[in-house]
């Protein structure tokens, strides 16, 4: 039964950008879109993707040419980003406070995912580390063998 999955950039990112656990990401991508399953972000996931572009391209890791291809395969992505709205934002304070986050972006996701009843799958192991298993419904990239 096709359902709902909430990725972050840093899980999304892998997907264009060669980094480790890219192989990993891009075949959850491919079974979940096999599956049926819509893929959802927070508004700021956007500008978060075009972030860690931009901040490659800083560090001299990529030229402006490989930016912008990456850029556009990102605005390709099949990812809803679903209005930001005082649910997601109170939920995103409690649990930014809950797990002692002292910014909210994380938490963004963390909320969405837990409004929405789905699972949250990300590339921070530092983010799940920090949550010590209390919330199984995170799911850290590292984790996924194609056997699962």
């Amino acid at each position: 039964m096709a359902g709902q999955v909430c990725i972050d950039a840093s899980f999304a990112i892998k997907w264009v950008l060669p980094e480790d656990l890219s192989e990993q990401a891009t075949q959850l991508l491919i079974r979940w879109v096999e599956g049926g399953d819509s893929l959802v972000a927070p508004p700021l996931f956007a500008a978060e993707v075009t972030s860690v572009i931009c901040e490659r391209v800083f560090r001299g890791e990529m030229s402006m040419v490989q930016a912008d291809a990456a850029l556009d395969a990102s605005l390709m992505w099949p990812v809803r980003m679903p209005a930001s709205g005082r649910n997601l934002q109170r939920s995103a304070l409690k649990l930014a406070a809950r797990f002692n986050h002292p910014k909210a972006y994380d938490a963004q996701y963390l909320a969405l995912a837990h409004l929405l009843g789905c699972e949250l799958w990300t590339g921070d192991q530092r983010l799940v580390n920090s949550l010590q298993g209390t919330l199984p419904w995170v799911k850290w990239v590292g984790d996924f063998s194609q056997a699962s």
